[in-house]
């Protein structure tokens, strides 16, 4: 057995500990073990296959790979029972972090509670409950929806200049929603400054339904002088459910997909507000990591808010359904 010199066991020495220097400069998460890693579901409350979420999903995800975190990510069909179980699951499988839409009022104050009892972090995301109190989430990425609702109505009050004793239609996917009715609420607001008439039109997140829905509207209501829609399905369908109405309202909106980009690039639409969807993935993830491993609180952060039309439409046109 052929024995170690001394000057061998010292270079030795001194080469574990490059290794160990170079390991520790790592990008954080980058040298987990697996059995290491923080464990997070991630629960959005629509169904798959919702174009809306790419973005979300792709900020999760690369938060997930840059942090070394696991995330499970599901989805609750709009349906709050559905949700709930998602939820107590997720306690029950002892996840270190929770992210969720809180978007039905009081629906998941109970549960977010528990999981906060049972020593999980919560943060939410895209819409939060109105009346949050100690026992609910610790965090909450997403728009300011009031605000965001005054700025696209007034955005339209100037691109289709509407005047007093016009009237606006603003349909949602989801009438229980909490994101339709603040954004609404601010719509609804800025139009009455104006003395501009409005109706919120319960429509549906199947793009098929809402579009007739739309159009149906307009056909009873063809005085119709704008359609603000209150999410990225109903502003999607708007150009479309105008044309088949055969008439010529403005037409704006909320959120990014191709096709919202494509119509205002074509003048089929004014504009459109982007809810900041990336970052409704990706500061969830990394909140909830480093709270786990080192006890760094999460903050809320308001994000989405500017104001997409021609002049800046090109630009997201590349990243739409990816990163915007």
């Amino acid at each position: 057995m052929k024995k170690t010199s001394r000057r061998e066991a010292l270079a030795s020495m001194i080469a574990g500990s490059a290794a160990l220097v170079a390991a520790s400069a790592m990008p954080a998460g980058t040298a987990l073990a697996e059995e290491e890693k923080v464990n997070v579901t991630f629960i959005i409350y629509t169904a798959a296959g919702d174009p809306f979420w790419n973005p979300v999903i792709q900020g999760a995800q690369e938060a997930a790979k840059d942090r070394g975190v696991s995330v499970d990510i599901q989805y609750a069909d709009s349906d709050p029972v559905k949700q709930n179980n998602l939820i107590e699951t997720a306690i029950a499988n002892k996840v270190q972090g929770i992210a969720l839409v809180n978007w039905l009022p009081d629906a998941f104050t109970a549960n977010i509670a528990k999981a906060r009892a049972a020593g999980i972090a919560v943060i939410t995301f895209d819409t939060d409950d109105p009346k949050p109190n100690a026992t609910e989430s610790q965090a909450y990425v997403g728009q300011d929806f009031f605000a965001a609702g005054q700025r696209i109505a007034r955005k339209m009050v100037e691109a289709g200049s509407l005047k007093k004793g016009d009237h606006v239609v603003a349909p949602v996917e989801d009438p229980d929603a909490f994101y339709g009715t603040e954004r609404y609420r601010g719509i609804k607001a800025a139009l009455d400054e104006a003395g501009i008439t409005s109706e919120r039109l319960d429509a549906s997140p199947t793009m098929a339904t809402a579009l007739t829905r739309i159009s149906q509207y307009l056909v009873g209501r063809p005085d119709t002088k704008a359609v603000i829609g209150l999410g990225s399905v109903v502003t999607e369908v708007g150009p479309q459910a105008a044309a088949e109405a055969n008439v010529t309202p403005v037409i704006g909106g909320f959120d990014l997909s191709p096709g919202i980009i494509d119509s205002i690039l074509a003048g089929k639409m004014v504009a459109t507000v982007d809810s900041g969807a990336y970052y409704e993935g990706y500061m969830p993830i990394v909140m909830l990591y480093y709270f786990v491993k080192y006890g760094v609180p999460p903050s809320s952060i308001p994000i989405g808010g500017t104001v997409i039309d021609k002049s800046n439409a090109e630009l997201v046109k590349k990243w739409a359904g990816t990163y915007r």
